[in-house]
């Protein structure tokens, strides 16, 4: 497949002047993993299955051999649509050893795989035969029949086993040859494709080079202290950035252990901090909410928890304090699909500034905060977040257009995102530059109505979104769901909360709907279309009704 990478020749330059790119690639990452902890556990799974580097190197070699002989050559793109389950790291580091571009997929996207596919031009597509209720066949048997670039499908068998005629996974570890010889390629060649998950738009796809990843990963795990030392416990599906980058990658680079989860449920993470005496976690708020709420069910031994890492969604300052009486730090990471990560909470960073911003740019990473036409906006003051660095991707897959509306030629990506930032350097998200609610001609920010009502004491989650309205154009509701379900908050308690706060009238929120969850995306982030629809219909609903009277 050929691809257009941005690439700068300057920045290229500077970076590897600097130090953040060489010529090692991530297969070389792996390999030094191996030879230094050969014997120490790189991956274990909900399930139980455990895999040193050396047992999944051996494995990784059987894999790489049968893609080799099978005509794979680097550069092609091989999908798999895995769980997290040690599979996908096998299947990872095959693809590192004979240079191909590592695609994972989300396992819970459907429809959305053929189109994936077809842009990847993919020539390998591994698949679980069934995973959460879902037989994966038929839709990989469409699939092969009517993708021309896609020359064979491989099952992992979990759940349950493939019928005759499908190749699948263990067979291959069986009886194949380990790969001869490693396929050597660039590290400012193409890595991995990563598709968005946005709430809104079309996937695209995200194109890193291995220095890309890797000079992001390093310094993230610079600012945070992390080592071979660590174990990292990852709830966020590994075929999703966070999960790939930091659940499966960092560990690797470093040579610690990865503790994968399936399906989060917040007893089996605390059992699996507990035994695997895992270091840190990384997730949405969320995760955090759930495992504050078992500890106060239930006690467990969570003293090797070093942090928890919170991002995709703000946690409030309550969540933060709540997290830290009952025994866990919660620290915010900021990033995006598009460029992992920008910016950190340091462990040693001001008490301050971990209750109350999302972190400072990490080393090698430049962030500003800017106006409509890109000029850089002092202290305080709410603009889009711009970052530049040698983590920033190489542009969206066969998207040109798409790619110089968020990436200049000057290396600045601009990610939709609303922040400010302090005289320190560090920023606090605001909300999506899509994502206000105009009431009026005044512009309110959701992220600003959530935290504060996510203040309230019966309040567990919120979501902020526009709902029509003839008259301002549009007012605010709120979604909630609450701590204790049998409760109730009227509207009458949510206006007096934010009078109580001496919030501007026009901020205050004018609708109220309780609901047990809240939509999310696999990412955890709130699919807030979903909610904007759902508020319309119901009034479109009740408009047709009083018409009917």
């Amino acid at each position: 497949m050929k691809v257009d990478l941005r690439l700068n020749e300057d920045r290229k330059r500077e970076y590897r002047q600097k130090g953040y790119w060489g010529d090692a690639t991530l297969a070389d990452y792996w390999n030094m993993s191996v030879l230094s902890v050969p014997e120490k556990t790189a991956v274990v799974d909900l399930q139980g299955n455990r895999l040193t580097y050396a047992e999944l190197d051996a494995r990784a070699s059987r894999l790489a051999g049968w893609l080799h002989s099978s005509g794979i050559e680097p550069g092609d793109v091989v999908s798999f649509q895995v769980p997290s389950w040690t599979e996908f790291t096998v299947i990872y580091v095959a693809c590192l050893k004979v240079g191909v571009v590592v695609h994972p997929i989300l396992p819970c996207l459907r429809d959305e795989v053929e189109y994936i596919l077809r842009k990847c031009e993919s020539k390998i597509l591994f698949v679980p035969t069934f995973f959460r209720e879902y037989d994966y066949l038929p839709m990989a048997r469409k699939l092969v029949n009517e993708i021309p670039s896609l020359k064979q499908v491989v099952v992992v068998e979990r759940e349950k086993k493939a019928p005759k005629g499908w190749v699948t996974l263990d067979h291959i570890l069986k009886q194949s040859d380990p790969l001869a010889q490693p396929v050597r390629c660039s590290a400012d060649d193409l890595a991995a494709l990563l598709f968005t998950s946005g709430t809104e738009s079309f996937p695209k796809g995200v194109m890193y080079t291995h220095n890309n990843i890797i000079s992001g990963l390093k310094s993230f795990a610079a600012v945070l202290n992390l080592s071979e030392y660590d174990c990292i416990l990852m709830p966020a599906p590994v075929g999703h950035a966070t999960g790939f980058h930091h659940g499966v990658t960092t560990p690797f680079i470093l040579g610690a252990t990865s503790v994968l989860m399936d399906k989060f449920k917040a007893s089996q993470a605390l059992e699996l901090i507990e035994r695997e005496k895992c270091t840190y976690t990384m997730g949405v708020t969320l995760i955090v909410c759930d495992m504050i709420q078992e500890l106060h069910n239930r006690a467990y031994d969570i003293s090797s928890l070093r942090f928890v890492l919170c991002g995709g969604a703000p946690s409030t300052i309550g969540v933060r304090q709540e997290a830290r009486d009952i025994g866990f730090r919660v620290m915010s990471v900021y990033g995006a699909t598009e460029s992992v990560p920008h910016t950190v909470c340091s462990p040693d960073a001001p008490l301050n500034k971990i209750f109350n911003t999302d972190g400072r740019a990490v080393p090698g990473v430049e962030t500003r905060v800017v106006d409509a036409k890109h000029n850089t906006l002092p202290p305080h003051i709410v603009g889009e977040e711009a970052s530049r660095g040698p983590n920033v991707f190489m542009g969206y897959l066969k998207e040109p257009e798409m790619t110089a509306k968020v990436l200049g030629d000057d290396g600045w990506y601009y990610s939709g995102d609303l922040c400010t930032m302090d005289e320190d350097g560090y920023l606090k998200i605001t909300g999506r530059k899509k994502d206000i609610i105009i009431r009026g001609g005044e512009n309110i920010s959701s992220a600003e109505v959530e935290g504060i009502l996510a203040s309230h004491p019966k309040v567990r989650e919120v979501a902020a979104v526009s709902m029509p309205d003839p008259r301002l154009g549009e007012r605010t509701c709120v979604y909630v769901c609450l701590k204790d379900p049998t409760n109730t908050l009227t509207l009458k308690e949510v206006v007096a909360h934010f009078s109580k706060q001496r919030v501007a009238k026009f901020k205050w929120p004018e609708c109220v709907r309780i609901v047990d969850t809240l939509p999310r995306n696999p990412a955890g982030k709130v699919l807030k279309s979903v909610l904007r629809e759902t508020i319309r219909n119901e009034m479109k609903a009740n408009a047709a009704a009083v018409g009917k009277e």
